[in-house]
């Protein structure tokens, strides 16, 4: 893992204010730079967050390919769906992604941020890092 659960989280959060920021703009201007960048910073955050998920689980997984397939069956449904990390990479590679997309997809960043910032803060009170 690249770092403590702790710092991802809080990049994730971070990076996570920046792009609902972001999203802002593009709903301005529709400029397609702003919506790469927006896709590009939502899958640091997605990745940040299942990292910190991961870690804070004590779950080592050996292929990166694989940590959102593993994180899925530790993360309730209703906090993020399967092919949330598919969906914005489609957008990246240059599928058509609307607004209403986009906005959904940072709701769902959302709730995984805070899911994973409350069971990181919950670890870290229990067990200590």
């Amino acid at each position: 893992m690249d770092s403590d659960p702790i710092t991802l989280i809080n990049n994730a959060r971070r990076d996570l204010e920046t792009v609902i920021d972001l999203v802002g703009n593009y709903k301005r201007t529709g400029d397609a730079a702003i919506l790469s960048n927006i896709v590009k910073l939502s899958l640091l955050v997605y990745d940040n967050a299942i990292k910190a998920f991961l870690a804070v689980k004590g779950i080592r997984v050996r292929d990166p390919e694989y940590l959102s397939q593993v994180a899925y069956d530790f993360i309730p449904s209703e906090v993020v769906s399967n092919g949330l990390r598919e969906l914005l990479t489609k957008c990246l590679s240059g599928t058509k992604c609307s607004t209403d997309m986009i906005n959904t997809e940072v709701e769902e960043l959302s709730r995984l941020v805070n899911y994973v910032h409350s069971v990181s803060t919950h670890s870290v009170i229990h067990r200590g890092l």
